[in-house]
């Protein structure tokens, strides 16, 4: 019984990279630069009247709701991903949230942006031990499960 669960956590976990690996494309690198380099909280209209910006966004925005669909699915952990690219999730929503928040109204759609949002809340209210610090701090020295290398 425990080489079964271990061997489904195992598949667990390895789909999630392919997963994670899936939407780690050039396109989506590319897209998170041109997002990062924004402020925080662009008025929606500076994302709209941009085409480069505004194809960032939907890059992003595709590849976030994936990362939450797939956690909420239990297909991927929160923390593993948090791990592989929470960053990226939390400087992107809070440079893109108002943009969403509009298109929802706009759109009379309150699926915009859903589990890109859902995702970002998770990963606030219960981050992958060492986010603060960040790896480079939290883990010196370490690998997982072992106190040190």
């Amino acid at each position: 019984m425990i080489e079964l669960r271990n061997a489904i956590r195992s598949r667990r976990e390895l789909a999630a990279i392919d997963i994670v690996r899936a939407v780690q494309t050039q396109e989506i690198r590319r897209s998170v630069a041109t997002i990062m380099a924004m402020p925080d909280d662009l008025a929606a209209e500076v994302v709209r009247s941009d085409p480069k910006l505004l194809d960032a966004a939907l890059a992003v925005d595709s590849a976030c709701e994936m990362w939450g669909s797939i956690i909420y699915e239990g297909i991927a952990d929160l923390h593993t991903v948090d791990r592989m690219c929470g960053g990226v999730v939390r400087g992107c929503w809070q440079r893109l949230r108002l943009w969403f928040a509009d298109d929802r109204l706009r759109n009379r759609s309150p699926n915009e942006g859903e589990w890109f949002e859902w995702l970002y809340n998770m990963l606030e209210a219960d981050p992958a031990p060492g986010k603060l610090e960040g790896a480079h701090v939290s883990y010196r020295g370490r690998t997982r499960g072992h106190g040190s290398s």
